[in-house]
């Protein structure tokens, strides 16, 4: 009688763990890596920063012809990402200043991948990715895989070292897509995800989607680019509606260098031109003000 009560409570705990491990997808099925950026129509992210609470809402896809999705946002005019029939993510596509190898959706820990190439008349250099690490935990009770992948500034080679300079992280969730970008120059978090819709399901906290954003997503600024830059570099900046937006260049002191652009813009996508021949080298600020909303980014100069 003891031993057929063992071999019960033998059976229920394989029974029980058959069943976790199916649920964190490590029995029984085949992952699939597209899952950490689900790219549906009518998908919404929405994210804490610093600022406030935006939100990301997937409006439009379009297929080509080699079988790729362009996905377009609500807060862009251009498409926000091409994603492939080979598990790669690019960003602004259509741009050709940019068009970033974003991310590897099959990485492995340990991967490195190139996100873009600048030549600057000394011989090209490049802008990495590392797949860090992969893990598994929950978000808002949802058992997911997260995958952490890091940027970094322009290396001299391909090969990401000690003597590598970490830009930035973002941490994505099977199932979910971004939860995270992290400064990795000592700004912490810029964006914590605190809730989404993925194929209708709800997981984590969102508000109604029949609530007004344009008063919390009425702006977003990218990065400049190329950057590093030598004398001149391209900022760009997108507006979901009309209004005065004024563009400002700091010194690390908070010093005011330069007034970009001061003025009414309209909705889309903006770029503007910053010639810096008459600035030292060094590390600045830019930061976008539209209504009562700012935003700042880091750009570096070099000669």
């Amino acid at each position: 009688m003891l031993n057929f009560m063992k071999s019960r409570t033998a059976g229920r705990f394989l029974v029980i763990t058959f069943f976790v491990l199916l649920n964190y997808g490590l029995i029984g099925q085949t992952p699939d890596s597209y899952k950490f950026f689900p790219s549906a129509v009518g998908n919404v992210w929405e994210y804490s920063y610093s600022g406030g609470i935006f939100r990301r809402t997937i409006i439009l896809d379009s297929i080509l012809q080699d079988g790729s999705k362009l996905v377009y946002l609500s807060t862009l005019s251009d498409p926000a990402y091409r994603i492939d029939t080979i598990y790669n993510v690019f960003w602004m596509p259509t741009d050709s200043a940019l068009n970033w190898h974003y991310y590897k959706l099959n990485s492995d820990s340990g991967d490195v991948w190139i996100v873009d190439t600048l030549n600057p008349g000394a011989g090209t250099i490049y802008r990495l990715a590392l797949c860090r690490k992969i893990y598994k935990g929950f978000f808002f009770n949802y058992p997911t895989t997260f995958k952490e992948i890091t940027f970094y500034q322009y290396q001299a080679d391909t090969v990401i070292n000690e003597f590598s300079w970490p830009d930035f992280t973002m941490t994505l969730a099977y199932g979910i897509g971004e939860v995270m970008h992290f400064d990795e120059e000592g700004g912490g978090p810029q964006r914590i995800l605190r809730g989404c819709i993925i194929d209708g399901d709800t997981i984590g906290i969102i508000t109604s989607v029949k609530d007004d954003f344009s008063s919390n997503n009425s702006f977003e600024l990218l990065q400049n680019y190329p950057n590093p830059f030598n004398t001149a570099t391209t900022i760009k900046f997108s507006l979901s509606e009309p209004q005065k937006v004024k563009l400002i260049v700091y010194s690390l002191l908070g010093e005011e260098v330069k007034v970009l652009t001061d003025e009414y813009k309209s909705t889309g996508t903006h770029s503007i031109v910053f010639n810096a021949n008459d600035l030292p080298c060094g590390v600045y600020i830019y930061t976008i003000v539209a209504g009562n909303r700012t935003s700042s980014k880091k750009l570096i100069l070099l000669k």
